[in-house]
């Protein structure tokens, strides 16, 4: 089996730390820290099997969705060499005003 390096690409990124944040403000940073991290440990775990998501071509071409805990939505695209997550949406988000490079 190739496993494939999972690379976050900088929206994501921001979406991970805006998460956080949501989450502490609401929360506390232990309970911010635990759900981000599970969050990027669940995507690291495409590296095996990238295919699993859900083709979602209706958000961007070659675009795949995984949910986690089903309250945020993981997308990403594989390519040859690599998984790429491009966004993390949480549950209420509008996703019509997401772009997914």
């Amino acid at each position: 089996m190739i496993c494939l390096p999972v690379k976050w690409r900088p929206k994501a990124r921001d979406d991970l730390l805006a998460l956080y944040d949501w989450i502490d403000a609401r929360s506390d940073a232990r309970t911010a820290y635990e759900y981000t991290a599970g969050i990027r440990q669940f995507a690291e775990s495409l590296s095996q099997f990238p295919r699993r998501g859900t083709p979602r071509d209706d958000l961007a071409l070659d675009t795949r969705t995984l949910a986690y805990r089903r309250k945020t939505v993981i997308a990403y695209r594989v390519a040859d060499d690599a998984v790429f997550i491009l966004r993390l949406i949480h549950r209420g988000q509008v996703w019509n005003d997401l772009e997914f490079d």
